[in-house]
């Protein structure tokens, strides 16, 4: 009975702590820590470094000795050759060997070195592929999350449209009752306010869906609502960064471009690795080797005992091979042309890749400018649209407005609405954006405070 009850009070517990935790609000900073944590095809990213990080330990280890021992043990029946004296023998006997050898690159053309250079690019290059996908992540969220805050902005907006076009409904039925407005104009308002009610709702579902994508990012499984809180300090202001001075910034310290590098040293590794072969190999090594044979007999016909043929039985051996290339189907050659080749193509697609962040950043810093002026543009034709609604609801209570221009203020503020979201939204993702491109990883930077 005291068991179950502890049982139940974790339960009871963990239930309210995930409904805490499902109901919290969500900052930018919260929803990016939260999905870097989580994010599967972020922990791929991880156990790919490791696997780089094993591959560089390894090709240090290459470079110690290679041990190698192995024993054998078998029964001969009939002619035989005797392992003792090489002689033949037409007797059954029992034979066992033990070997113990070892063997040691002296030079190889420096293909351990290199191939130890080689590795260290990979997990550099790895290492910057992982803090990348962190970065991408990290963009994919931020893109989500403001998805979630516009939709639902917009939902605001949709709301207050069918709330202003309900009490409209109710004016209009009074004015009908008494002979001021015609049943046309009740039956125009009906209409328009199930437009708007299907339109609220099409935004409820895009709320929905935007959500789903944010939460998946996230890897965050909970099918409550999440309540979202931009917490952005908005300062509108015009960009005057130039963008090759923003471009040879951001490219010094990206990790993207440093993972292109890094495989472009490797690449150069590989040739060094290619031509290696082109170089003799010279090796050392040595081996110890005893066995004991049933053959092996003393003076009077007894076989001798396992410990002492163990000891006298022992022979060692030293040497060393030298391996000289002299013509292998020009397969060396070809592989250090692929090399070389391999390497134009890395050289290439860094500087394609270069190219398409050069216009990509140029093209933000357009869209900066021109979401500038379009926010401040919008923000004053807001306010006038707001006063033009205002004096048009008067007008059309008391009669003397048409319902199609009633509509056409109401709905013209309804979009002016949507567009200073939009490029509130926009300028919120382009400067952090722009922030980033400087070398300031804004959600680390909200942490730190």
């Amino acid at each position: 009975m005291f068991k179950t009850r502890i049982y139940l009070i974790l339960i009871f517990s963990l239930a309210f702590q995930f409904s805490v935790w499902s109901q919290q609000t969500w900052t930018l900073t919260q929803c990016i820590s939260y999905a870097i944590e989580n994010n599967i095809n972020l922990k791929e990213y991880e156990i790919l470094e490791k696997l780089a990080l094993e591959d560089v330990r390894q090709s240090k280890r290459n470079m110690l000795p290679g041990v190698s021992g192995s024993t054998s043990a078998g029964l001969s029946f009939g002619r035989s050759i005797d392992p003792n004296t090489n002689g033949y023998v037409n007797t059954e006997f029992f034979n066992n060997s033990y070997s113990l050898s070892s063997s040691i690159a002296v030079f190889d053309g420096f293909r351990i070195q290199n191939h130890m250079k080689y590795q260290q690019f990979k997990k550099e290059a790895s290492e910057y592929m992982r803090i990348n996908a962190g970065d991408d992540l990290a963009f994919g969220v931020m893109i989500a999350f403001y998805d979630v805050v516009y939709y639902k902005g917009m939902l605001e907006i949709a709301i207050e449209q069918v709330e202003a076009s309900r009490l409209s409904l109710k004016t209009t039925e009074k004015m009908v009752d008494v002979g001021l407005k015609a049943k046309t104009d009740l039956l125009e308002m009906r209409a328009n306010l199930e437009s708007e009610e299907l339109n609220k709702i099409t935004i409820e579902n895009k709320v929905e869906t935007v959500t789903l994508q944010l939460k998946q990012l996230m890897n965050f499984v909970s099918r409550d609502e999440m309540e979202l809180m931009d917490d952005s300090i908005l300062v509108f202001n015009e960009v005057v960064d130039q963008p090759q001075q923003l471009f040879n910034q951001y490219t010094s310290w990206s990790p993207y471009y440093q993972s292109i590098e890094a495989n472009l040293k490797a690449t150069e590794k590989g040739l060094a690795l290619s031509r290696s072969q082109l170089y003799p190999s010279l090796w050392a090594s040595g081996s110890i080797n005893t066995g004991f044979y049933e053959t092996n007999v003393n003076d009077i016909g007894e076989t001798i005992g396992f410990r002492d043929q163990f000891k006298n039985n022992k022979s060692q051996y030293l040497g060393a091979s030298l391996s000289i290339p002299i013509f292998n189907r020009w397969a060396n050659r070809s592989d250090i042309k692929k090399a070389k080749l391999e390497i134009e193509r890395v050289k290439t697609n860094l500087e394609d890749e270069k190219q398409k962040m050069f216009f990509e950043m140029v093209n933000n810093l357009t869209e900066l400018e021109a979401l500038y002026k379009e926010y401040n543009q919008y923000m004053k034709r807001s306010e006038v649209d707001a006063l033009a609604f205002r004096a048009a609801e008067k007008k059309f209570e008391q009669g003397l407005m048409d319902i199609n221009d009633y509509y056409l203020a109401k709905n013209r503020l309804a979009n002016t609405q949507s567009q200073v979201l939009r490029s509130r939204t926009q300028w919120e993702i382009k400067i952090k954006v722009l922030e980033f491109y400087k070398g300031t990883r804004f959600w680390q930077l909200e942490e730190s405070h």
